[in-house]
């Protein structure tokens, strides 16, 4: 590990101390060797080794305790940045955790009358509909639904997705999304949805609604998801006010 640059280091070093988690060598709860004895362990710098806890400190698979020590989280959150239009599988994967699927069914549906809107179609046109609750690890973490034209992507093509991603679909069928508009609200869970994210009734959910769109403006595909609030840790960039401030000037 030593012959690598920093900023490679702390990766790799992240990336091993990840796999020991995901493997159960190092188990929910545990508490991580100190700074100095994981710097003689693997023979790095003890400040590569806290460059690389910050990393998965910010993934949310390790939290630093103040006086105590740095431990495994019992349940890791999975991050969600609301500025990269990532899909749900890519999500998931991206904290090395297996995406899957629950109750997934695919069908000719009318639109409801705000997926219709954003089609620009009437309310009540058909649309291939999607409806399945997003798993990590097993764990249901978010119900979703997606719409599309038939034409672009049948009912009976969705269904064979599974846990897969709507986004790939789509890129095989040479439709790239350049960007999404979400709205997010903070909801409860009714029963339908508690009982499909196996979470009590009323819990605390985020939701989100995205119209997901091609370079040329043409809408391909319209989500609404519903995510389990403690799953999930929202992050956005914000800019300014000193990039408004200096374009003023």
């Amino acid at each position: 590990m030593a012959t690598r640059a920093r900023r490679s280091l702390r990766h790799q070093i992240a990336d091993d101390l990840r796999s020991r988690v995901l493997t159960g060598e190092l188990t929910a709860g545990s508490q991580l060797p100190s700074e100095p004895e994981l710097a003689r362990t693997l023979q790095v710098s003890r400040g590569s080794v806290r460059a690389a806890i910050a990393l998965l400190e910010e993934e949310g698979v390790l939290r630093r305790l103040h006086g105590s020590g740095t431990y495994v989280n019992d349940r890791p959150l999975l991050r969600d940045d609301v500025g990269r239009n990532l899909s749900v599988t890519e999500m998931i994967t991206a904290t090395g955790r297996r995406p899957g699927a629950l109750h997934a069914r695919a069908a000719l549906e009318p639109a409801p009358s705000d997926v219709a809107a954003a089609f620009s179609l009437p309310e009540g046109t058909p649309l291939s509909a999607l409806r399945r609750v997003r798993t990590a690890d097993g764990r249901p973490v978010v119900d979703t639904t997606d719409w599309c034209r038939p034409e672009t992507l049948a009912p009976q093509e969705l269904s064979k997705l599974a846990g897969g991603s709507i986004y790939a679909a789509l890129a095989q069928r040479g439709i790239s999304i350049h960007h999404g508009v979400a709205t997010m609200l903070p909801s409860v869970a009714d029963p339908r949805l508690a009982r499909r994210l196996r979470i009590p009734a009323s819990s605390l959910l985020l939701t989100m609604f995205q119209v997901d769109s091609t370079a040329d403006g043409m809408v391909a595909l319209v989500s609404l998801e519903h995510y389990r609030a403690d799953a999930f840790e929202i992050s956005v960039y914000r800019r300014g006010p000193g990039d408004d401030r200096q374009a003023a000037e």
